[in-house]
């Protein structure tokens, strides 16, 4: 069995690319899903951002929570 991988450029076109393919009884449709990227963000970077700040994590948190604002 072979296999061909499409790239739909327009996903508004894929239903249509799906519903044609299916017609052909020599082809087996099978929908994958995504695999999803991890992030590039290194978290030891921003270990310096609360740096020459004066504030902890218990104002942090009653500043975040606040819903009065």
């Amino acid at each position: 069995m072979d296999k061909l991988i499409l790239n739909i450029k327009d996903s508004s076109k894929l239903s249509f690319i799906v519903e044609l393919l299916k017609q052909f009884d020599f082809i087996e449709v099978i929908k994958v899903k995504r695999k999803k990227v991890a992030s590039k963000h290194d978290f030891f970077n921003s270990a310096g951002m609360w740096a020459n700040r004066d504030i902890n994590g218990k104002e942090l948190r009653k500043q975040a929570w606040d819903r009065t604002k």
